[in-house]
């Protein structure tokens, strides 16, 4: 259980930082923003995948409350990043929700950490 929630936390903190580029002012409207957006929603969907069954092996109640956490939070980033790309949607209120929800999911993340644990 415990290799597969390392493996959950690197894939989440590379999709954080993947989000994070796509996040970056001017990365909106380039040229590669489509096939990078695909991108981010295909990771998104894998890490999803990963966490609802980490959480049903969950050995106890704190982890599946952390693993909670990640899924949602990593909902509501995907919400507001999805929000940002549509018509009319990419305003400076919609950019600030996505940042605010981006560092939501990665303090998530790092809670996926119980104290004392070292990933690296």
């Amino acid at each position: 259980w415990r290799s597969r929630l390392i493996d959950a936390y690197a894939r989440g903190s590379a999709l954080h930082d993947a989000m994070s580029v796509a996040e970056t002012p001017g990365n909106l409207a380039g040229a590669d923003a489509g096939p990078r957006w695909a991108d981010i929603q295909r990771r998104a969907d894998d890490l999803a995948q990963a966490l609802y069954a980490l959480r049903e092996a969950a050995p106890d109640a704190d982890e599946q409350g952390r693993i909670d956490g990640v899924l949602t939070s990593l909902h509501a980033v995907r919400s507001a990043m999805d929000a940002e790309r549509a018509p009319g949607g990419a305003g400076p209120q919609q950019a600030e929700v996505a940042r605010s929800r981006l560092y939501s999911f990665e303090l998530s993340l790092r809670a996926l950490r119980a104290p004392g644990q070292d990933f690296t």
